[in-house]
This record gives structure tokens, C-alpha cells and sequence, in this order.
């Protein structure tokens, strides 16, 4: 069964297993099918806000200088084929929109019949007796520098991204109000603490 949590959390389901998790799944759940690339959110899910503009354009620049033509080929299509018909279709040309369809369909297809020929795990990071050293920048087996491999680089970016987005959440963070003083629980820590130890000086 799927978690229920009074917080955010990913959790990874398997296509094969996906099917069997539906009735679980929550009303305020956003499924990210990553294979078909589509988000889906649960009819209960509050409205997202928006990801600050210029985190977000630092982020998109960084992912598109490393994987910017992963999606696309992987298809058999360019980022450059599809802007093209997206601008045809925009401009109104005659077929334009089943033009572009049927080459979306036709990437689908591709990518239908690669997904059964991939492997369930699929390997972006090396076995543990693994002595590649182009995983990570620094020093490979054999003493030598190597750079940085581009799924390295994109994790990077997102890591980035999240550590940009959420290093300020303590400005966010209200302390509960005691019941009985109405003040947090530093500012009632600090006023018993007084209390005792002015009460303290009638002890011998």
C-alpha cells in the first residue's frame, strides 16, 4: 500500500507494480510518469506555487546544456523538428496540427518499443566493485582526473536547485504557541528559568 504522511515524500513505484498501487494512491498525489513524461495531479492537490523565475531559468539552461536532446532522440525526433512544427501549427499553416500529432504519436511509438528492451534497473551508477572513475569529478582508479558524466552533472543541477530553493525554509517555520502564556516555548523556557532562580535564593 501506498504511505500516508502529513508531509511531502517521493516514493518509486515500478511500471509493473504501478497498476496495483492506483487504489492507493491519495486525492492529493501527483503522479510524474517519467518513461511517457507526463505529470498528473490528484483532484485534491492544492495549487503549486511557482517555481521563482530565475532559479527555474538556471535550472532549464543547466538541464538543457546536458541532456537538452536526451528526450527528444531518444524518439527519434530533434528539439529542433518539434519547436518547427509547434511554429507551423502557431502560425496557422494548412496540416500543421495533424502534422505535428502524428510525429508525437510516431515518437511515442519509438519510445514504446525501447522501453521493452530496457532493463528494469536502469544503470546510472556504477556497481559497487565498480573502478570507472568518470562517475564523479575528482580522481579515477588510476590516479587521474576525469570529469564530471552528464548524469552526474544532471543531478547536480537539481541538487543545486533544491539547496537554492529550500536553504531559507527556517524563515518559514512558526514555533507552537504554549496554551496557558501564549509565548513559544524558548521565550517560557527562559521566564521559568528566571522564576526558579529567583526562588531559588530563599534555599539555604
Amino acid at each position: 500500500p501506498m504511505l500516508d504522511a502529513p508531509m511531502p515524500y517521493l516514493c518509486g513505484v515500478g511500471r509493473d507494480h504501478l497498476p496495483h498501487c492506483v487504489g492507493d494512491i491519495g486525492d492529493e498525489t501527483v503522479v510524474v510518469d517519467l518513461d511517457r513524461n507526463v505529470i498528473t495531479a490528484g483532484p485534491a492537490t492544492p495549487d503549486l506555487p511557482p517555481i521563482p523565475r530565475r532559479r527555474r531559468a538556471k535550472l532549464e539552461a543547466s538541464l538543457d546544456d546536458h541532456a537538452g536532446q536526451v528526450f527528444w532522440s531518444a524518439r527519434g525526433l530533434t528539439r529542433e523538428r518539434v519547436r518547427e512544427l509547434q511554429a507551423r501549427r502557431s502560425a496557422g499553416h494548412r496540416g500543421a496540427e495533424e502534422e505535428l500529432d502524428g510525429a508525437l504519436e510516431e515518437a511515442d511509438r519509438i519510445w514504446e518499443a525501447k522501453l521493452g528492451t530496457y532493463d528494469d534497473a536502469f544503470d546510472l551508477a556504477g556497481a559497487p566493485d565498480a573502478d570507472d572513475g568518470d562517475l564523479l569529478d575528482g580522481e579515477g582508479a588510476d590516479g587521474e582526473a576525469v570529469q564530471q558524466s552528464q548524469w552526474d552533472a544532471v543531478q547536480e543541477a537539481f541538487l543545486r536547485f533544491y539547496a537554492s530553493v529550500l536553504k531559507d525554509y527556517k524563515r518559514f517555520l512558526k514555533a507552537p504557541e504554549d496554551e496557558e502564556g501564549g509565548g513559544d516555548g524558548k521565550d517560557d523556557g527562559d521566564k521559568n528559568g528566571d522564576s526558579n532562580k529567583n526562588g531559588g535564593g530563599g534555599r539555604g
